[in-house]
């Protein structure tokens, strides 16, 4: 039953928000045809919007994992991993990890990461919020910043997913091969 609440809260925001989008460009789209220089009768674009709009898949958010793990796909493979660590100490060891004692493959950091932001994040290989999936024979690091969506972010649950972040190999060749990486973490702020 827990289940199809989530199911129904999903699909509710994700056809609340494909609504408002639809009415967003409709709106943009009439302004446009009555605003221009050469004032047309023909609605035609205002009609197309709507169907442009509609043709662009929604990327649904990724399944929530249990408390403490991480959910990661590193091209078309899954892995589900422990995490050891989800604590901050003002800039000094503000990480998310597996635990020291994980020895198996692939290894997943986040290092740098300020709690105190609730938007605008963004995962680097260099600076704040650097992400480092380590696998065998080398790891991976972030081409591009990638956006992070903050799930949740409370005083005892930390909460973000990150969808396709492009990536490259730190060292070559690395198995899994891929460009792609995509990863949900759920932590107790603190561990």
């Amino acid at each position: 039953m827990e289940e199809n609440l989530k199911t129904n809260r999903k699909s509710k925001h994700i056809t609340a928000a494909k609504l408002c989008l639809i009415l967003f460009t409709s709106m943009f789209s009439l302004i446009l045809v009555n605003c221009s220089k050469e004032k047309k009768d023909d609605m035609t674009s205002l009609l197309l919007a709507p169907l442009l709009y509609a043709s662009y898949p929604v990327i649904p958010d990724l399944p929530e994992p249990t408390l403490n793990s991480v959910n990661l796909t590193i091209g078309d493979t899954a892995f589900t991993k422990t995490i050891g660590a989800c604590r901050g100490n003002f800039g000094v060891d503000d990480t998310i990890r597996i635990p020291g004692n994980d020895l198996t493959l692939p290894a997943f950091f986040i290092n740098r990461v300020d709690f105190t932001k609730t938007n605008n994040i963004s995962l680097t290989a260099a600076g704040t919020f650097i992400l480092n999936v380590m696998v065998q024979g080398g790891g991976y690091d972030p081409v591009a910043t990638c956006p992070v969506k903050i799930m949740e972010n409370s005083n005892t649950i930390y909460d973000i997913q990150v969808q396709n972040c492009p990536v490259d190999q730190i060292q070559a060749p690395v198995t899994p091969a891929t460009n792609l990486i995509s990863f949900r973490v759920r932590c107790t702020k603190g561990l």
